[in-house]
C-alpha cells in the first residue's frame, strides 16, 4: 500500500512542469503558442504588536499551482489538463516567462512547501494567445507571521511591468519588445 501511495505521488509530480521557462531558449511563437510574463511575490507581514519579523521567514518557500482551464473544465481537473508549478522564496520576487499553448489558465492555489495547511486558493485567470507575448502582472501575496482568525493571507495583482520586463530583457529582448499588458483577473464565482 505504501508503494502505491509513493507511485501516485511520483506520477503527480512527474505530470507537473515548471512554469518558469526563462532559462530556456524559447522557440518562435506560432499558430498554437503564446508567451506570458509575470511574477509572484510572497511577502511576510508583521502583525500589530510583534516586535520583529521572525528570522526564518526568509527561508520559507511557497509553491504555486497553475493548470490549463479549457472550456467545460474550468477547474482544470481533467487528467489531460496541463499542470505547472512555480516555487518562490518568501520576500523575493519570482519572475516567470512561460511558453504556453493558446488557452485559458488558472493559478489555483499556493502553499508553503513542507507544511500542510499554510496557503490557500487564488483562482486567478489569464489567457495565452497564439503569437502574442502578454505581461500578466505580479501576484502579491501577503501572509501575516501569526494567523489569528479568518483567512491568513491577502493577495492582489499589481502592475510591475517596468521592473519585470527590465529583468527579462537581458535574456529575451525580443519578447520584451512585443509584450502587451493583459493582467490576470480573479475568477468570477457563480452563486449556488
Amino acid at each position: 500500500m505504501i508503494w502505491a501511495a509513493i507511485g501516485i505521488a511520483m506520477s503527480l509530480v512527474a505530470c507537473s512542469t515548471s512554469f518558469d521557462m526563462s532559462s530556456e531558449r524559447l522557440t518562435p511563437l506560432g499558430l498554437e503558442w503564446g508567451v506570458v510574463i509575470g511574477s509572484v511575490l510572497v511577502k511576510p507581514v508583521k502583525v500589530a504588536g510583534e516586535d520583529d519579523m521572525r528570522r526564518d521567514a526568509a527561508d520559507v518557500t511557497y509553491e504555486f499551482d497553475i493548470v490549463q482551464s479549457p472550456p467545460g473544465d474550468p477547474d482544470g481537473e481533467s487528467p489531460y489538463a496541463e499542470r505547472y508549478h512555480l516555487e518562490a522564496k518568501a520576500g523575493e520576487e519570482r519572475i516567470f516567462v512561460s511558453r504556453l499553448r493558446s488557452g485559458r489558465y488558472l493559478v489555483k492555489t499556493f502553499s508553503q512547501t513542507r507544511f500542510t495547511g499554510i496557503g490557500g486558493e487564488l483562482d486567478l485567470m489569464f489567457d495565452s494567445m497564439a503569437g502574442e507575448v502578454r505581461y500578466v502582472g505580479r501576484i502579491l501575496v501577503e501572509i501575516p507571521q501569526r494567523v489569528s482568525r479568518g483567512k491568513g493571507y491577502r493577495f492582489t495583482i499589481e502592475n510591475a511591468r517596468e521592473s519585470t520586463l527590465r529583468q527579462v530583457s537581458h535574456d529575451h529582448p525580443d519578447l520584451v519588445q512585443q509584450a502587451v499588458d493583459v493582467p490576470m483577473q480573479a475568477r468570477a464565482r457563480q452563486e449556488p
